[in-house]
């Protein structure tokens, strides 16, 4: 399986900016694929995909949403959890464009955030997830 994650994480920048988190046991990803975006997680100590599917851009919207606010929030030592919150409240238009706004956000401004975001910014950073598969 760490071939099957390895092809779709390489080929993640096709259609879009996607979101990947990496955790110590885990990583998770929202990859654009047209109008639907896949989501997948990968689990590290299984070296395993736990999770594959295609869902709509309100379904993932509130993923990433989740992963943020829950995982990410509590996998780092310090999250600025309220700034993030204040940043999605203050966007408008579908579910699918807040997505997009949101990932943008997370990628170019992570500092604000968190000192240490554990995301994949660009195609280049990608190493950080391959290197555990």
């Amino acid at each position: 399986m760490s071939e099957e994650y390895s092809k779709i994480l390489q080929s993640a920048f096709d259609n879009g900016i996607p979101f990947i988190n990496i955790t110590e046991f885990y990583s998770y990803a929202l990859i654009p694929q047209g109008d639907k975006w896949l989501e997948i997680a990968y689990d590290f100590g299984e070296k395993s995909i736990d999770e594959k599917k295609e869902i709509d851009g309100s379904a993932a919207f509130f993923k990433l949403c989740e992963e943020v606010e829950k995982s990410m929030a509590l996998e780092l030592e310090v999250f600025y959890l309220n700034r993030w919150k204040e940043f999605k409240q203050g966007l408008s238009g579908s579910d699918e464009e807040k997505l997009k706004a949101l990932i943008k956000e997370l990628t170019s401004n992570s500092k604000t955030y968190s000192d240490n975001l554990p995301v994949v910014f660009n195609e280049e950073d990608l190493g950080k997830i391959l290197s555990k598969l």
